[in-house]
C-alpha cells in the first residue's frame, strides 16, 4: 500500500471512528466526554494513539510554549476536539502549526457542537514546509498559509 493510501486509511478510521460516537452520543456534551468516547473507540478499531499529546514550540532553538492536542492517533494524525456552534479560523490556523511544527502527516479538526458532525483534514501546502534548525517557515509571503483537504483556504 502506498504511503498515501496508508493515510487515507488512516483518515478514514479516524474520522468514522468520530461520526460512530457523534452518531450514538449526540450534540451538546462537554468536549471530554467526547474524548472518553473516543477513546473506547479508537481501543474498539484497533487504532494506537496517545491521549492529551503535547508538542513543543520553539523559537531560536529555544521552548516558548506548547500546544496541547486532544489525541495523536496512528502516530501521523493530529487530533483536536471541539464542541459547540461552529469549527473557528483561529483553530484551523492552530492545526495546521501543529502539523507544519511536528513534521506529522496531517492534522483533523473535529466539532461534536452541531446536529451534523462537523470536521476539517488540514495539511500543509506543498511549499509549506519546517525549517527546525532555523525555526522558520520556508514559503514566500509574510505568513505561511495552507488548504484543507476540502480545499478551503487557510488564512
Amino acid at each position: 500500500m502506498t504511503a498515501m493510501k496508508e493515510l487515507n486509511q488512516k483518515v478514514y478510521n479516524v474520522i468514522g471512528a468520530c461520526m460512530e460516537v457523534h452518531k450514538t452520543l449526540g450534540a451538546g456534551y462537554p468536549v471530554e466526554v467526547y474524548r472518553a468516547a473516543l477513546e473506547v473507540e479508537f481501543k474498539e478499531k484497533g487504532l494506537t494513539f496517545e491521549p492529551d499529546f503535547t508538542l513543543e514550540i520553539k523559537f531560536k532553538e529555544v521552548n516558548v510554549g506548547e500546544m496541547k492536542f486532544d489525541f495523536l492517533v496512528e502516530e501521523s494524525v493530529l487530533l483536536m476536539l471541539r464542541s459547540y456552534d461552529g469549527l473557528r479560523d483561529n483553530e484551523i490556523q492552530q492545526v495546521l502549526r501543529g502539523v507544519v511544527q511536528s513534521g506529522f502527516d496531517i492534522g483533523i479538526l473535529i466539532n461534536f457542537g452541531m446536529p451534523k458532525i462537523q470536521y476539517k483534514r488540514i495539511m500543509p501546502g506543498h511549499s509549506q514546509t519546517y525549517n527546525q534548525q532555523r525555526d522558520t517557515y520556508r514559503r514566500p509571503g509574510l505568513h505561511p498559509t495552507g488548504l484543507t483537504r476540502e480545499n478551503n483556504p487557510i488564512r
